[in-house]
């Protein structure tokens, strides 16, 4: 009897396939075709729903607040608080979520006005002007400024509409070139990488150091002030030792690795009159915003490497890898771990990376061939993975990195040894 049925249902669906003229492919592949946009819908679901707890959560940590009226626009992803006179936002306020590990939105480049602005942010014009040719092209007259991103648009790869969203012009202040491109992208590509090796919501705060002397870009049409210093504050809130540190740096291509601009959060708040984080309670706020070690934080581009020593702990005239650059010229004692030793057979000369390895060194121990028979031990290997202190000249090596050219093993002295 069941054989009898599924036979006659059998027959049944056939019929209705060859009545509306799909065979079994064709609607397996309507079947999918459904399923991929009931996916997509979810997924935009999903994202609403995300872009609306890190509203919540930024609100809950407590914007910035300040003595100053500000224009707070709050959009999908981030908050502004923006100074109508200068027509620059005082600060952004966004989560740098994990969901940037896996997410694949490209660059929009929608440059465009912010509408949650009433008193108006900046235009294109505030940066540089274009005029169409005969040939079609433009013509562009550049004001020696870049439209720079205070939350940054890869920090929103996970989200179209976030990431569109940071090229409002009220996101943006003029930076130099060098400070944009080079200098600024790399603590912005370091807080992501603190997030990468530690994957975790972190709350990101960025701003210029506004101020009524600023020199302003003359040809705009708002003669928008330029920063002389921007800052990025970063803050872990999970656990029970919340922590946070800053960073200042001044509209330039600097010299210096990221952590060398490090500073406390208060320090900042003392700069720019703002209270950060200001619905977290007293003693969690305490531990946010008052230290300022880089070291405390998960920031290796590599297995191995370190952070450079605190400069607040180093003894005087000692100085750690990340100062060692300022320092050409002089002679001074620098500390750092070895994290990589290399012997060249062909040159018979040791190189000693500290800190960070290559490409990434941030200062070379070089012991050429002839220096090396002042030498009882072989230094690539019982130097390797330990704390030293190097004195001598800093010189400036082919590829503008700096370095210490020993000639004798009494320049070289354990760390531990230093300290007693």
């Amino acid at each position: 009897m069941a054989l009898r049925i599924f036979t006659l249902l059998f027959f049944f669906f056939t019929s209705v396939e060859l009545l509306f003229g799909q065979t079994e492919l064709e609607v397996m592949q309507q079947q999918l075709i459904e399923i991929k946009k009931k996916e997509t819908e979810i997924a935009n679901q999903i994202e609403d729903l995300k872009l609306k707890a890190s509203i919540v959560k930024l609100n809950e940590l407590g914007i910035p607040t300040s003595k100053n009226n500000l224009d707070i626009a709050e959009h999908s992803a981030m908050i502004l608080g923006f100074d109508c006179n200068s027509k620059l936002a005082a600060w952004s306020f966004h989560v740098l979520s994990p969901d940037v590990l896996i997410g694949g939105v490209s660059r929009t480049n929608d440059f465009r006005k912010d509408s949650l602005i009433e008193c108006g942010d900046g235009i294109e014009q505030d940066y540089f002007t274009k005029k169409l040719q005969d040939d079609g092209t433009y013509k562009f007259e550049n004001f020696g400024f870049d439209r720079g991103h205070l939350a940054p648009s890869a920090d929103f790869r996970w989200s179209q509409k976030a990431l569109s969203e940071s090229y409002f012009y009220s996101n943006m202040t003029p930076q130099t070139p060098g400070f944009n491109r080079e200098s600024w992208a790399e603590v912005e590509d370091l807080m992501r990488r603190i997030m990468a090796n530690t994957p975790k919501p972190y709350y990101i705060i960025t701003g210029p150091i506004l101020d009524k002397n600023l020199l302003k870009v003359e040809k705009g049409v708002n003669k928008l002030p330029i920063p002389a210093f921007h800052y990025k504050i970063i803050a872990d809130v999970s656990g029970e030792n919340p922590k946070g540190m800053a960073f200042l740096m001044p509209n330039k291509k600097c010299d210096m690795p990221p952590s060398a601009y490090v500073v406390s959060i208060d320090s900042i708040e003392k700069l720019t009159g703002l209270d950060f984080f200001s619905k977290i309670d007293v003693s969690n706020a305490q531990k946010i915003e008052s230290k300022a070690d880089f070291s405390l934080w998960n920031a290796q581009t590599k297995e191995g490497d370190v952070e450079p020593l605190y400069v607040f702990d180093l003894p005087k005239g000692h100085f750690n890898t990340a100062q060692a650059l300022s320092k050409v010229g002089s002679k001074v004692s620098i500390i750092g771990k070895v994290v990589s030793a290399k012997f060249a057979a062909k040159s018979q000369a040791t190189f000693l990376n500290l800190d960070q390895s290559f490409p990434h060194q941030l200062f070379t121990v070089t012991i050429w061939k002839d220096a090396r028979r002042n030498f009882s031990y072989k230094p690539e290997d019982d130097l390797s993975g330990k704390y030293i202190v190097v004195t001598g000249l800093v010189e400036m090596d082919k590829n503008g990195l700096p370095v210490i050219n020993v000639t004798n093993e009494k320049q070289i002295k354990l760390w531990e040894e230093e300290e007693e």
